[in-house]
């Protein structure tokens, strides 16, 4: 853990130096990088959510999921989609997010999350019997909670 004086010295650093900012930034992200993509393996997740049936307090009834999509803020994530059965849209409209999953084509969208939170979203398209039933959940945290606590899971 950093201490405090060190914490205000990067402050300071950062308020003076603009273009220390900007090399701050690239070092974070080349780190992130090379954990990430350690002997040529990239981060990769996939996996299926489904709505909940019993809705716990603090949860939204037809809108949340039992696995959430969890990414780091502040990044540019390129998302691949794609559908095995019909036609679905993939729509998170709080991250200005609509891209349709075709059956047996790779549709590519990129997004940069700004904020901290929770986005919900749902399939946008008539898709069949269930459609109203599939609800989509983004859980955006910090780039260092990402690393800590999901990257390593994922990579594994």
């Amino acid at each position: 853990m950093v201490d405090q004086s060190a914490r205000e010295a990067l402050k300071a650093k950062l308020k003076a130096d603009p273009s220390f900012r900007k090399e701050l930034r690239q070092r974070v992200t080349d780190e992130l990088l090379a954990r990430s993509d350690e002997e040529g393996k990239n981060a990769e997740y996939n996996f299926d959510a489904y709505m909940l049936t019993d809705v716990e307090p603090g949860q939204i009834r037809l809108l949340d999921t039992d696995e959430r999509l969890v990414l780091p803020t502040n990044s540019l994530i390129r998302l691949l989609v794609t559908s095995s059965d019909v036609i679905h849209s993939w729509a998170v409209p709080s991250l200005g997010v609509k891209i349709d999953a075709i059956p047996g084509r790779l549709n590519q969208v990129w997004v940069t999350i700004q904020r901290p939170g929770v986005f919900y979203g749902q399939c946008s398209e008539l898709c069949g019997a269930n459609h109203a039933f599939m609800p989509i959940v983004v859980e955006a945290v910090t780039p260092r909670q990402f690393v800590q606590n999901y990257l390593k899971k994922w990579m594994e």
